[in-house]
């Protein structure tokens, strides 16, 4: 159970600013970049008088693998600490969030991470190499994808129609129910995994992208730890590819692609002010406002680490738009989550007992290992008669390990003594019930009976008279 320092613990969410080249069609425009980096420190300045501070930032030139390391790699290390992470890309249609991602890769990949991958075939690459480390047999891991096409959820690794609602958990998690979830015990099961919801993805090409992506995409690993067949945590790592915020003029989409484009706006119009009331520190949270927020409710102000990619376009002809996602990512850094270990509770309190054990266990031995002499004793900081009163304490915290442990099966037997319990007093209520009407009819009986005799004996009186 997550002690109350623990509950109480808030950390901001992290954002990384990452700036795509020039595309050939913008240099073919003539277009300008309107965006500078400070050298050696994590700030920009666009348009010449507007100063961003970030808590990393990635130039055109920075490579795939120095994102993933300096910034993503950090996140997710806390998967395997029992922490929920996760990693999201926002920004403007056709600013490089699904290259950045890697949500979209190819064959070539199954085999590992090239120079071009992105975070989520590197991150793949990472979560085997810890469950190697620690050992392949202590861990289980399983995958979902999804995405939120037109407010709709699919799954991408299951059959198309499947229903898929959004659930609340008691402790305020978010789950789906109906969607798959796919044990996987390799690289190459994940990674095809991936592969294969890539594929099922909505795309769709416009103006600014050929190969824009029309749904916001989840890529979810679920990672269970065990020790000597007991869960000691629980942890999910959300790798979030958003689509990119557009602009009708722009992009020149009509009819199903102009639809689809209304309604990305909306759920990131929906984010965007849910990002805003948490970073205000708003006591009501617009979560409920889109589906989209929903999902993302663990993420932003919930039960997690996160790191938020805001990536951007660097020519002056989206100055506007690279404007508002900076903006937008600004307010994101002020957002607290509250991340606490995902361990049962009673496991929580059994893993507590058994160090107890342990530890008086150890102190026993040390104390019988120096004799038993009192100054021995004395130099350990405890009297001599602390070793009987040590035993005693060790046995109980044993008595009550076991009793921890047989909760469970303990707990049936306990109704059932007590509803044995109640029946045989509802019987001794109801026995006695009938003893005290049996005793008034015999005494109305009784009295009777006396009644009757005294009338005779008179009648007979007279008579003699």
């Amino acid at each position: 159970m997550a002690d109350s320092a623990e509950k109480d613990k808030e950390i901001t969410v992290r954002v990384a600013l990452r700036i795509r080249p020039l595309l050939a069609q913008e240099l073919a425009q003539g277009c300008q970049t309107c965006i500078e980096c400070v050298y050696g420190t994590p700030q920009v300045i666009i348009g010449g008088n507007k100063p961003f501070t970030f808590d990393y930032v990635f130039g055109a030139n920075a490579p795939q693998i120095e994102v993933h390391e300096a910034a993503a790699s950090k996140i997710i290390l806390n998967v395997f600490k029992g922490y929920n992470a996760t990693v999201i890309a926002y920004g403007q249609t056709g600013s490089g969030k699904t290259y950045t991602m890697g949500t979209v890769i190819s064959a070539s990949e199954v085999n590992g991470a090239t120079d071009e991958s992105g975070i989520i075939p590197r991150v793949i690459q990472d979560l085997f190499a810890n469950v190697r480390k620690k050992g392949e047999d202590r861990f289980k891991l399983c995958v979902s994808f999804i995405e939120l096409y037109n407010e709709e959820i699919k799954d991408l690794l299951g059959r198309t129609g499947e229903t898929i609602t959004i659930r609340e958990e008691t402790n305020g998690g978010i789950r789906l129910t109906g969607a798959t979830e796919q044990t996987v015990n390799s690289e190459t099961d994940l990674i095809c995994c991936l592969l294969r919801g890539s594929r099922n993805r909505t795309v769709g090409g416009t103006a600014m992208n050929q190969q824009s992506s029309r749904s916001h995409a989840i890529f979810t690993v679920h990672v269970e730890e065990f020790n000597d067949g007991e869960c000691l945590y629980r942890s999910k790592l959300h790798l979030v590819d958003l689509a990119g915020s557009e602009r009708q003029k722009k992009t020149k989409s009509e009819g199903e692609r102009f639809r689809e484009g209304i309604n990305i706006n909306l759920g990131l119009l929906a984010l965007g002010n849910v990002i805003s009331a948490l970073g205000e520190e708003q006591q009501h949270i617009p979560y409920r406002e889109s589906k989209l927020t929903r999902l993302l409710q663990d993420s932003l102000g919930g039960n997690s680490y996160t790191l938020m990619i805001a990536c951007v376009s660097p020519a002056d002809s989206n100055f506007e738009e690279t404007l508002n996602t900076m903006r937008y990512a600004d307010r994101a850094r002020k957002i607290k989550n509250k991340p606490i270990v995902n361990i049962d509770p009673q496991i929580a309190e059994l893993s507590r007992l058994r160090e107890l054990v342990k530890e008086l266990q150890a102190k026993l031995n040390e104390i019988l290992q120096n004799g038993g002499n009192v100054g021995a004793i004395g130099t350990l900081g405890m009297p001599l008669n602390r070793v009987a009163q040590l035993e005693e304490e060790n046995r109980k915290l044993s008595v009550e390990l076991k009793k921890s442990t047989d909760h469970a099966a303990r707990v049936p037997s306990g109704v059932e003594v007590l509803s044995r319990a109640r029946r045989e007093l509802q019987d001794w209520l109801l026995h006695g019930e009938r003893g005290r009407r049996h005793t008034e009819r015999r005494d109305q009986c009784t009295q009777g009976t006396v009644g009757c005799q005294g009338q005779q004996n008179e009648a007979r009186g007279g008579r003699a008279s």
